[in-house]
């Protein structure tokens, strides 16, 4: 038996603590830069091998009553739902309850698309629709709450062709989930919330984690609000409960479950992170099933098409290619207002798990970036668009405020980023949706130096002559159609619109 010198033993406790001490530092450096530039206002749980490494809590739950974060606020989870989801049917199927090649059809006789097999449900391969298979409905009847029992009915009367055959490509779905958790309760024989608490969160001692339509449960005192600016120019965020163009999603659709709509904290989502390594949830064998890229009918693995790195889909988690420096499986979550992402190096039993009340979209990339700082890897830094922080200095400081503004963040390139489209999206907002005295002139402003930051692109100057158009400056708008024309004469809607213009 060979034995390891005092000497060397020292020298490896000292390096493996530098190490350490390098990777929170680097950690703490990312999270507070993010926190400066606005890119973070939630809640950050880091751990390895179960235990807690980096916990913290930036910014408000509650931003009108100035509640700050805890490491107890409770963020709804959304699509990182579908994790339950899978684990309850693979756990079904641990007992030979189901095989997940079995047809829908043969638990639903009535289910109009023959030949999507569980396993099309739990990978995105069904080729069923999503949330617009309500469209309609949401239209004739503005005020119903749909619910998993609607979902047959409804795909009955939609009598459209699936989307690709069953196996044949990966298209993302919250139907897919919503149809595994009626299943649950076919299999099961009790609701599928009570499956979840019975068999997930409690022998996961999840005691701060429920379903956000358990009215009983609903608004605790450490329950975080969703905000969002409304628009581009917007100078305050807004409870997205208040905001009409989410009411679809956050109203007609708050009655599925399967899908999304929990609420947990980061400390319950490291106790389901535990629970799953120590085969409390499911047997190892299914796990790492779950884990397996899906094979399409050409036998290919799916391509999930993430930012973050080329990517394949599971059952219920998305597996990152690169296995460099390890088996990372994930999943995110977003609705309006909130986004999450939990994250699992299942080679070193790492753990991220971010939640975000305010919509940052550098969610997802930061969780990757914790991800590298764990393992000693280069990170990216998420820049920001700066758009929204020209659109607010607009409104409080006027144009020449704002394009000030403008130039200064422009200069800092590590940090900010200058986007055509969002450019042209601000000036759209003040055109059509602001309702202030100057928000014309403001929108006119917007679009004609978007065509002066992107001179080559035709569609700032179609959008900068829509405007002009609409406020009746007809030989304005004519000119900048022609300049359109001439970079894109094939442009159909501006010939129309040039055409309208000579007419008039």
């Amino acid at each position: 038996m060979k034995y390891i010198s005092s000497s060397i033993l020292y020298a490896f406790l000292i390096s493996t603590n530098l190490f350490c001490q390098n990777s929170l530092q680097r950690l703490d450096s990312l999270f507070n830069s993010l926190y400066t530039y606005k890119q973070i206002n939630g809640n950050i749980l880091i751990a390895e091998m179960g235990n807690i490494i980096y916990e913290k809590s930036f910014g408000y739950a509650n931003i009108e009553k100035i509640i700050p974060h805890s490491k107890n606020s409770e963020f709804t989870l959304s699509s990182i739902s579908k994790v339950f989801t899978s684990s309850a049917i693979l756990q079904l199927r641990d007992k030979g309850k189901l095989k997940l090649d079995d047809h829908i059809e043969m638990y639903f006789p009535d289910f109009p698309y023959p030949n999507i097999s569980i396993r099309n449900l739990l990978s995105h391969t069904s080729g069923l629709p999503d949330y617009n298979l309500y469209e309609e409905q949401i239209k004739e009847y503005p005020n119903k709450i749909f619910y998993n029992q609607d979902i047959l009915p409804s795909l009955k009367k939609w009598k459209e062709p699936l989307h690709f055959e069953p196996g044949g490509k990966w298209e993302y779905s919250n139907t897919n989930f919503c149809l595994l958790a009626l299943l649950v309760e076919k299999l099961s024989g009790v609701e599928f919330k009570t499956y979840i608490q019975r068999y997930i969160f409690a022998p996961a001692n999840m005691k701060n984690t429920y379903f956000q339509t358990d009215t009983i449960n609903n608004s605790t005192k450490n329950t975080s609000i969703n905000y969002e600016f409304p628009w581009l120019f917007s100078t305050e965020m807004q409870n997205v409960d208040s905001l009409k163009k989410y009411r679809w999603r956050l109203y007609n659709a708050s009655g599925f479950v399967g899908q999304g709509n929990i609420i947990t904290t980061t400390e319950d989502m490291l106790k389901f992170d535990n629970a799953l390594y120590s085969g409390k949830i499911i047997k190892t064998h299914s796990l790492n099933e779950a884990f397996s890229p899906t094979k399409l009918n050409s036998g290919e693995n799916v391509n999930a098409r993430r930012d973050h790195g080329k990517s394949s889909y599971g059952l219920g988690w998305f597996v990152l290619e690169d296995t460099s420096a390890g088996k990372i499986v994930w999943h995110t979550g977003g609705q309006p207002g909130g986004l999450s992402i939990f994250m699992r190096n299942i080679s070193k039993k790492q753990t991220v798990i971010m939640f975000d009340n305010t919509f940052n979209l550098s969610l997802f990339e930061s969780g990757f970036n914790a991800m590298a700082i764990l393992n000693n890897k280069s990170i990216k830094i998420t820049r920001k668009s700066l758009t929204q922080e020209y659109g607010i200095s607009l409104i409080k400081n006027g144009v020449d405020g704002a394009f000030c503004r403008l130039s200064d963040l422009r200069a800092d390139s590590i940090h900010y980023y200058l986007n055509e489209d969002d450019m042209n999206e601000l000036g759209l907002q003040l055109l059509y949706a602001a309702k202030f005295k100057e928000h014309n002139d403001l929108a006119l402003e917007v679009l004609k130096l978007n065509t002066l930051l992107f001179p080559t692109s035709f569609n700032t100057y179609d959008s900068y002559g829509e405007a002009l158009a609409k406020l009746n400056k007809v030989n304005e708008a004519i000119f900048v159609y022609k300049k359109s024309l001439q970079l894109n004469p094939d442009s159909e809607g501006g010939k129309r619109a040039l055409k309208d213009l000579l007419n008039k």
